[in-house]
């Protein structure tokens, strides 16, 4: 597991979260995204990869960094609308940062980001 292992698994289930968020706007037609995007699971691998990877070689939790790649790279190589970029740019910003290492945080009212667990806890909050 990631030596940061506390880090690790909040920002994971916000990522995770964000995935959710994005993908179910594209049921909404352009009321959710103003063009159709190919988010999919890849996306989410590939950044809960680049997360563990940016924890596991820096001192602090880069958050910034960690946007940005989410943002303008692993998600934001899909969108090509200014709008869109901004919308996602607002969500990670909203999701993932510094308070939710500090405080209980609550992604959506009423849904607190879950406390330390094992694995298997993560997966029976995330069904």
């Amino acid at each position: 597991m990631c030596a940061r292992e506390n880090e690790f698994k909040g920002i994971w289930f916000a990522l995770c979260y964000f995935h959710a968020v994005v993908a179910e706007r594209r049921k909404f037609g352009p009321q959710g995204w103003n063009r159709s995007y190919p988010f999919n699971t890849g996306d989410l691998t590939i950044s809960i990869n680049v997360l563990y990877n940016y924890l596991e070689a820096n001192l602090r939790v880069p958050f910034d960094d960690l946007r940005y790649l989410f943002g303008e790279i692993m998600y934001g190589g899909h969108i090509t609308d200014d709008w869109d970029r901004r919308l996602c740019r607002t969500y990670l910003e909203e999701y993932i940062k510094p308070e939710m290492m500090e405080e209980e945080l609550y992604l959506a009212p009423g849904f607190p980001l879950p406390g330390n667990m094992d694995y298997n806890s993560y997966h029976q909050v995330r069904h």
